[in-house]
């Protein structure tokens, strides 16, 4: 490490770049053509990049917030399936089928060994860790409502951001860092095999703040 490159004690953004360390830049270029250009996307290049634990917070309530003032009306709807399911997450935990947590909740549907199958129940305003894994194979499909992803996508040091729409689906490999990010309630299913068990191969990069 360069000596020039610690500063009371931190490792500054350049130094962190060439380390490949947990820096992220956002890239937008998924959006063009997806979301208001002029709007949207100016609001969302002003963010600061993703280096700590304060950042991606800042940065993930910092999307909700740029989609509400945009979109103040929404862009996406949630069913009767979307309300059944939050109502059971709400009617709490169950061991292996139902897990309540800080951002809405899991309805498990399928558990065989290695493979597993859930519904991810997000709330408005609420979002994932920053998250990877050293084995577990995903599946991701959008349901209902609207929502954002962050992901590591092809090998890039960035972080592409993408619309959640219903019917899209993305596939996350090990080791691919990735976060939802829910602008509206949002409503995902997941298949994935799970090698080293269900819920037992989480690898947490950033994690939202608690309270």
């Amino acid at each position: 490490m360069n000596a020039t490159a610690v500063l009371d004690g931190q490792i500054d953004l350049s130094e962190k770049r060439e380390r490949h360390m947990d820096y992220f830049d956002l890239n937008l270029n998924p959006l063009v053509g997806s979301l208001d250009p002029d709007g949207f996307i100016d609001d969302m290049r002003r963010l600061p990049a993703i280096d700590s634990q304060a950042s991606f917070n800042e940065v993930c309530k910092a999307v909700c917030t740029i989609w509400r003032k945009h979109y103040p009306a929404g862009r996406g709807s949630t069913s009767s399936v979307f309300q059944r399911l939050d109502r059971q997450i709400a009617q709490g935990a169950i061991e292996n089928q139902v897990i309540q947590t800080a951002w809405g909740g899991v309805v498990v549907t399928r558990h065989q060994h290695p493979e597993v199958e859930k519904f991810l129940v997000v709330h408005q305003g609420g979002f994932l860790a920053l998250e990877k894994h050293a084995e577990k194979d995903e599946l991701l499909e959008v349901k209902e409502g609207a929502g954002v992803l962050l992901w590591r996508d092809g090998g890039e040091q960035t972080l592409a951001v993408h619309e959640l729409q219903p019917g899209d689906t993305f596939h996350f490999t090990p080791q691919i860092e990735h976060c939802v990010i829910g602008t509206e309630n949002l409503l995902l299913f997941e298949r994935s095999t799970d090698p080293l068990g269900m819920d037992q191969d989480l690898l947490f990069v950033y994690t939202p703040a608690e309270g």
